[in-house]
């Protein structure tokens, strides 16, 4: 539900609630002039005279006025249950039940200033009914139960049953629909953030989730004495895929990359993608050198994997230029930049091959699939 299908919503409560006020009124000046009670003709003309002021209501309404016409509603029956009680039976009036149908119903329209205008209205004139009646200003009797106070009683508490049972059908659908636009805002927030930290090709996270892991990676091998390694890989020869089986299959075989990449890893390893034909992979865990020369030959084999692509069958290599912290350093662009330099220096070697940064990047620090 939106806000312009609530507000209609209002209009038409206010509208039924008026046209059931009109009719309580209607009836009750039928009852009074029925009953033959003292002042029946005068209360009856009192009561029809009530009902033609709040007729403005529904023009009101009609010009979506609603704040207008719920004032206009609202401070008539105040005016009129006021009226009533002065004139007949004081606080023991039954009309007094009117009072807290009124500010139910003002509470419910969501109009808090007119609630606390009535509510200190209501107040005073109370005070003002108990006190004249101990200075003996005016003497008002107790009212007699009897049938027809009984039966205006039932219509003033069902006319206050009515407006609550509306205004809470209304207010159950807008906390449903205030939950709905939640969920749909919670689900586009998850949208928005798997498109910032993810390749929309792969579906691999992208540089900037792996910077976030490497912060957490960094804070566990410290205490730990742990190696965290960072591997470069860069397909080769991945232009003249795209150049003779085109685009299609070039993104093909990235996906399989991928695919195989993410497949002979461990869970708590990440691989992402960083550009074109370039991923990175963040493995933690390891004590010796051997252990991720080990993880780049697998890695190596995994990159070779057969890709069918209608009826041709082709595969890829990769060169992986390997850093390791904290040994070559901790921080992550740095690293990266110098898994990058010994992943060119496995392309120099003759491609298909590993290689760990060092300084002089010498040929006991590179490798190849056996």
């Amino acid at each position: 539900m939106t806000i312009e299908e609530f507000e209609q919503q209002r209009k038409r409560r206010l509208l039924q609630v008026f046209w059931l006020t009109e009719a309580i009124l209607l009836i009750e000046v039928v009852h009074r002039l029925y009953a033959g009670a003292v002042l029946a003709r005068e209360l009856s003309a009192a009561l029809f005279i009530a009902a033609l002021l709040l007729s403005p209501v529904w023009l009101l309404a009609q010009r979506d006025a609603l704040k207008v016409a719920t004032r206009w509603l609202l401070i008539g029956l105040t005016l009129l249950v006021t009226a009533l009680l002065w004139v007949f039976s004081g606080l023991s009036d039954e009309a007094l039940l009117g009072y807290p149908c009124i500010l139910v119903f003002a509470a419910l329209m969501g109009l808090r200033r007119t609630f606390l205008w009535l509510t200190a209205f209501m107040l005073l004139n109370l005070l003002l009914i108990g006190l004249s009646n101990d200075l003996g200003l005016v003497q008002h009797q107790p009212m007699r139960s009897t049938i027809h106070s009984g039966a205006l009683l039932a219509i003033i508490l069902l006319l206050l049953a009515s407006s609550v049972w509306l205004m809470i059908g209304d207010l159950t659908k807008l906390v449903q629909a205030l939950r709905s636009e939640n969920h749909r805002v919670h689900q586009s927030q998850q949208q928005i953030r798997q498109l910032i930290n993810h390749d929309s090709l792969t579906q691999l996270p992208n540089r900037v989730l792996a910077r976030e892991r490497w912060e957490q990676a960094m804070q566990c091998c410290r205490p730990q004495e742990q190696w965290v390694a960072l591997l470069f890989i860069d397909l080769d020869n991945f232009k003249q895929v795209n150049d003779n089986l085109g685009h299609h299959a070039g993104d093909k075989l990235l996906q399989s990359v991928a695919s195989q990449l993410r497949s002979h890893l461990r869970g708590s390893d990440l691989v992402c993608r960083i550009s074109g034909d370039e991923f990175l992979v963040l493995a933690e865990g390891f004590h010796q050198q051997t252990e991720v020369q080990q993880l780049a030959e697998k890695l190596l084999a995994a990159v070779a994997t057969p890709v069918e692509f209608g009826h041709t069958t082709f595969s890829a290599t990769c060169s992986i230029g390997i850093a390791i912290a904290p040994r070559d350093g901790t921080d992550f662009d740095a690293l990266c930049q110098k898994a990058d330099s010994a992943m060119y220096q496995a392309k120099h070697f003759g491609r298909n091959h590993w290689a760990f940064y060092d300084a002089s990047l010498g040929a006991d620090k590179t490798g190849t699939t056996r």
